[in-house]
């Protein structure tokens, strides 16, 4: 799942909300139309491009409108490529798959097969796009002006309501935008290609749609690759603040149980606490450089805004070896060492297309979750009783329209194909006993936990594609795990880092 922090981490410019319909007035048939993508992908000889042009809405009888998803289908190195191709989904909800072509262009995964990516409905590339320019802006409201950052409500509730009245204007079905739609696209595509055995390959968000498929279209799967799943059943507005905690506690366990860690840092977790009371009280000031038009700007942060910075470092696997080292210097009065976290804070990952965020969030996850409990997580100490972590704007919950979901979108998937799941051990999106969950209804599933790492480690550690290759070669056995219980050690001096 793209983390996006709504305390304003929003650092890019979307075009505004459009749409491109055909205009006859028949049922729709899923097709192909291939074509050059010279907007999106680089021309290239090992490159075919295309759309696949589906419903907006398979399950509306008086639907008969069109969208376009563009895809890309990577060719294999080898003269003589397995047949059974990889089909990749980004994660979000809203991200932009299509990023990752160059990424899979270079992977040695093409040495075996053929990889395919395939836009979501309503993320940046598809026709229509659901982005939203108004909610970047409002997410940013709050720069230098509220406490952490926090966007201005009324700005947020503006922002909403204009995205809402420009989709009723221009005929979009939100109803259409799900991950079961975006499934039943997936299944189209594999249809369509002629493809008669295929792998799925998720990433976060993209591991849930991917078990979806998995749910639904189970012919045709070979086999399924989930990194950082988030699974069907899990809350994750109500039991992420409770998560993050729980990934920062395992750090502070290790610093209390390394001899070496105790003595540089001794009683890191009693400091740090004191340190979010005493914030509670008289929040940090931070000066920043605000990431979109350089100007200065203060940041005021509170025990929640101190703990989001942390949240930040915890979400990245090269920060996660400095973070005893940051803590330690900011109990000691080194405020700043917090502003590259806060930048990274505020400043979410670019091409989130909110409009297509909302409308999964708000008719697959909200229906299912308790607002009260979002507001007040479970087991979160007094020093962070304000830090939650909703997905969306909590606006959204009351304006954004939304359906009531079928029971079926919260309960765990199960399968008999073999599935590897891949976890960071400190990873505070997706954390590991939601990796476990997943893998207990999974009767084929291998498990590998990655020492010291955090979300999508699949993207990031050096075994990792040795790791895929074996699984894909032979899906029934579990890959070698190699130096992935390997933990990377922790800094004791800035000097280390220089």
């Amino acid at each position: 799942m793209i983390r996006i922090h709504l305390f304003a981490r929003v650092t890019f410019s979307f075009l505004f909300l459009f749409f491109s319909y055909p205009g006859k007035s028949q049922l729709i048939v899923p097709r192909i139309e291939w074509t050059d993508l010279p907007m999106i992908v680089e021309k290239s000889p090992d490159v075919k491009t295309g759309y696949l042009i589906v419903p907006e809405n398979r399950s509306s009888n008086l639907n008969k409108r069109s969208i376009k998803l563009p895809f890309v289908i990577i060719k294999s190195r080898s003269e003589a490529p397995q047949p059974d191709p990889i089909i990749y989904a980004a994660g979000g909800p809203g991200g932009v798959t299509l990023f990752r072509t160059r990424f899979f262009q270079n992977s040695p995964l093409r040495d075996d097969r053929d990889i395919i990516l395939l836009e979501q409905r309503g993320t940046r590339f598809s026709e229509p796009a659901l982005l939203g320019e108004d909610l970047d802006s409002a997410l940013r409201s709050g720069w230098g002006t509220r406490l952490n950052g926090d966007p201005d409500p009324q700005a947020i509730t503006v922002a909403l309501t204009t995205i809402i009245h420009s989709i009723e204007k221009d005929g979009i079905d939100l109803s259409g935008y799900t991950t079961k739609e975006s499934a039943a696209d997936i299944a189209d595509l594999r249809q369509l290609l002629g493809i008669k055995s295929w792998n799925l390959y998720g990433a976060s968000y993209g591991a849930k749609l991917m078990l979806v498929v998995l749910r639904d279209y189970p012919e045709g799967v070979r086999s399924v690759i989930l990194d950082s799943v988030l699974p069907l059943e899990a809350n994750c507005d109500e039991e992420t603040p409770a998560n993050i905690l729980e990934t920062l506690e395992q750090i502070f366990t290790l610093c209390q149980e390394d001899e070496r860690l105790s003595t540089r840092f001794p009683e890191l977790r009693k400091r740090f606490f004191h340190l979010l009371a005493e914030a509670n009280s008289h929040p940090l000031k931070i000066s920043l450089k605000n990431p979109i038009d350089g100007k200065l700007f203060t940041l005021n942060l509170n025990g929640a805004g101190i703990m989001n910075c942390i949240y930040a470092g915890l979400e990245d696997a090269s920060v996660i070896p400095s973070l005893p080292l940051i803590i330690d210097a900011v109990c000691q009065g080194e405020i700043n060492r917090l502003a590259p976290l806060a930048i990274n804070y505020l400043a979410s990952s670019q091409g989130t297309a909110w409009g297509m965020r909302l409308a999964v969030w708000c008719n697959e996850e909200f229906p299912f979750e308790r607002l009260d409990k979002i507001l007040k997580p479970d087991g979160m100490p007094s020093e962070l009783e304000r830090f939650i972590q909703p997905q969306v704007p909590l606006e959204a919950h009351k304006l954004w329209p939304h359906d009531q979901p079928d029971a079926q979108e919260n309960k765990p998937v199960q399968s008999r194909v073999p599935v590897l799941i891949a976890s960071g051990e400190f990873d505070p999106d997706t954390p590991v006993k939601w990796a476990l969950q997943t893998a207990s209804y999974l009767p084929n599933a291998h498990f590998i936990k990655f020492a010291g790492y955090s979300h999508v480690p699949l993207y990031r550690h050096p075994e990792a594609v040795r790791i895929m290759r074996e699984f894909l070669t032979n899906p029934s056995r579990r890959p070698n795990p190699g130096k992935t219980s390997e933990r990377p050690g922790f800094y004791f001096s800035w000097d280390e880092k220089k």
